[in-house]
């Protein structure tokens, strides 16, 4: 366990990170992506793997299951070789000396429907920054990702990810 001395603080250079937005990265939605997702998560739904139905519904084509926001296009070199998310400029850089990890939630807020052919461009940032005291401490960090869609520059879907490290 790390040093409680030095290890519980939100140093100014932490905070200092608070909203320094990333560079843009592109995701795709494509139909294969779509109907494996939807597949994955086990809907039988067919808006989200028949075209013509889709079109029939009065969407542009098979529409994206809700927790599906396309896929980083992957660029060797660019992108984190295991998980495939971009490394990029800007954005936080944290020194956090702590070893442990939790998924501490996501919150997912629609501004429109998610169609296969979409091009969004997602940026994020740190939004907070939380420290819980106690027999073992914790540090709360949220991001937010926006994700615009490429085209009209229209927000799509906005996105809070908070992780614990202890």
């Amino acid at each position: 366990m790390p040093d409680t001395e030095t290890a519980l603080q939100i140093t100014d250079d932490m905070r200092a990170q608070i909203g320094v937005e990333s560079e843009p990265w592109t995701y795709e939605v494509t139909t294969t992506s779509v109907r494996m997702y939807a597949r994955g998560i086990g809907s039988e739904d067919p808006i989200h793997y028949d075209v013509d139905f889709a079109k029939q519904q009065g969407f542009r084509s098979i529409v994206a299951p809700l927790g599906y926001i396309g896929t980083p296009v992957y660029l060797p070199g660019s992108n984190d070789p295991t998980f495939g998310f971009p490394r990029r400029a800007g954005g936080p850089r944290l020194d956090i000396p702590f070893k442990g990890l939790l998924d501490g939630g996501t919150e997912t807020e629609y501004f429109d429907v998610i169609c296969a052919g979409d091009v969004l461009e997602e940026t994020s940032h740190l939004a907070d920054l939380k420290l819980r005291e106690g027999a073992r401490p914790m540090l709360f960090i949220t991001n937010e990702s926006v994700y615009k869609d490429k085209a009209t520059g229209k927000v799509v879907v906005k996105q809070r990810l908070t992780s614990i490290h202890m």
